[in-house]
């Protein structure tokens, strides 16, 4: 509040919309051109002048009344006779009753107006905000927002993890599409986590071969040259890849070793944008800067503790082998 005695400013800025006012006025349970109790009544202001601002006033009360210039049946822009807005004009300025804050003009006319426009400019702010999905993700629905669940795959049964909602929504074209590339997964976890992560693909591993498909002697699978595998595992790259996140900080890099409900998000991720023939394993990379000294008490062996004396590389030797989805967890 000003100390020296001025004029206020005005509640409403020159450059107030009337589409920045009514989103801002809403809230979920209080939306224009819809069933029940709205967020505030809209009514036109009477002039004979051109207008110069969408939005003219916003009186207080029970709901607040807003005055709009943008739209409505009277002055030089509206469709009635401008000879029905200078006799409301003088209506206005006449005063006929008397009431303790002083004389007040007389409404009616202006009033039953307001009645038909307050549906009229509710329902054309409701046109155009239903055409914009900025302003329906304020409240999670809407036509639009259907649209982009359903490409997202978060209309579909089972199981999911509501925190991963608004991630899936971001990738929703990505995900939507055919293509498993390394991108979608990498694009879904690095914009979960906040940080950095790639995916090494064709990485050689040994691959347990299940006991009836072993070859045996008089057997099938057991022609030299075309079936028979010596041993019980055979060496395999198209089945294996590993996440690599990082680097990270201390904070984060724990909660990727030992947070549960955070493991539970990346095997989500995992089985909705990686293949499921494919085993994708999980490595974080500790930033070198964050590396805790080793004192006892402090770090612990096999998570936070290197023996080894002024690292010059970004700590990498955890990982989990498998981020594989939970049998039966539906990849939505």
């Amino acid at each position: 509040m000003a100390d020296d005695p001025r004029h206020p400013p005005p509640d409403l800025s020159p450059a107030t919309g009337f589409f920045e006012l009514l989103r801002r006025l809403e809230a979920p349970e209080l939306r224009f051109g819809r069933t029940g109790p709205e967020p505030a009544r809209l009514g036109q202001r009477v002039r004979l002048s051109m207008a110069a601002r969408d939005v003219a006033a916003l009186r207080p009360g029970a709901p607040p009344f807003v005055e709009v210039e943008v739209l409505g049946l009277l002055g030089p822009e509206g469709p009635m006779p401008l000879h029905l807005t200078r006799w409301l004009m003088q209506r206005l300025s006449d005063r006929w009753f008397e009431g303790t804050d002083g004389g007040t003009a007389d409404t009616t006319a202006l009033d039953f107006l307001n009645m038909i426009q307050h549906r009229l400019l509710a329902l054309y702010w409701r046109a155009w905000a239903d055409q914009r999905p900025e302003v329906q993700a304020a409240f999670g629905t809407g036509r639009l927002g259907a649209m982009i669940d359903a490409l997202a795959g978060l209309g579909l049964p089972g199981p999911r993890p509501a925190r991963l909602d608004g991630v899936k929504r971001r990738h929703a074209t990505s995900l939507a599409s055919g293509i498993q590339s390394p991108a979608r997964l990498t694009d879904l976890v690095a914009c979960h986590l906040g940080a950095p992560s790639t995916l090494r693909e064709f990485l050689p591993h040994w691959m347990p071969i299940p006991l009836p498909l072993q070859s045996r002697l008089g057997h099938q699978h057991a022609r030299l040259g075309r079936g028979a595998v010596a041993g019980a595992r055979s060496f395999q790259r198209q089945t294996r890849a590993e996440l690599r996140v990082g680097p990270v900080d201390l904070p984060l890099y724990l909660r990727l070793i030992e947070d549960p409900a955070l493991a539970a998000d990346l095997r989500h991720l995992v089985g909705v944008a990686a293949p499921r023939e494919v085993t994708v394993g999980l490595r974080p990379l500790l930033r070198r800067a964050a590396i805790p000294a080793p004192r006892l008490g402090s770090v612990r062996l096999g998570r936070t503790l290197w023996l080894a004396g002024g690292r010059h590389r970004d700590a990498e030797d955890w990982r989990r082998p498998s981020l594989l989805p939970a049998e039966g967890e539906a990849g939505c």
